[in-house]
């Protein structure tokens, strides 16, 4: 797939002034960034984070799922750090669109875990391709990662396209009554790491 760079541009925020890239996919037009503080083409490991897009979440304050709050965790700990990265990758839904992933949680309103509700639809567990974030590292010459995640699906996609993983950094943040189930459906099904054992979420 072709990805292509279009343009940067200052982005200030509540955590820091960061740099905004924005990248094209000429196949299909979707349009992806990267949030990046600091000089990341040094060569050394950047503190990053691969962020999936979640309008519900990021956007819409949703409790369902932990995607907003490990956003704004991962923009602050690389403003702290004073030097990372964060991709946001449009892939809505683990892949699916933002309409498919509203049927898909019609359905976990009926008892479905995510999982379940992505089979029921015809699709699988997690549609995400990672391979799209290696032009967009490539053109920062980011070759080696820090990266916050609890997945090592995306690990491992990562290490499979070259790029270094010299730390897999926890990302565990948001808990609450309302996403207690996806969490441990992310867990059980889907292999995600967490260090503090899930039952014991604050409502």
């Amino acid at each position: 797939m072709t990805i292509r760079y279009v343009a940067s541009s200052r982005l200030p925020t509540p955590w820091a002034v960061f740099t905004m890239h924005g990248f094209a996919e000429e196949q299909t037009g979707k349009e992806h960034v990267v949030l990046t503080l600091g000089a990341v083409g040094d060569g050394e490991p950047v503190l990053g984070r691969i962020h999936s897009e979640c309008l519900t979440g990021d956007a819409l304050f949703s409790l369902r799922c932990d995607c907003g709050f490990q956003l704004e965790a991962a923009l602050q700990a690389i403003a702290e750090e004073g030097r990372g990265a964060l991709l946001y990758v449009r892939q809505e839904g683990r892949g699916i669109g933002l309409l498919n992933k509203i049927r898909a949680y019609n359905l976990q309103d009926q008892g479905a875990d995510t999982v379940e509700a992505n089979e029921r639809l015809g699709f699988a567990a997690d549609m995400r391709d990672y391979s799209i974030c290696i032009p967009m590292l490539e053109h920062l010459n980011i070759k080696s990662l820090r990266l916050m995640t609890n997945n090592p699906r995306k690990v491992k996609a990562m290490q499979g396209f070259g790029i270094n993983i010299a730390e897999r950094v926890p990302l565990q943040v948001g808990r609450n009554v309302h996403n207690a189930h996806y969490l441990a459906t992310k867990a059980g099904k889907l292999g995600h790491m967490f260090e503090v054992p899930l039952q014991h979420h604050q409502d």
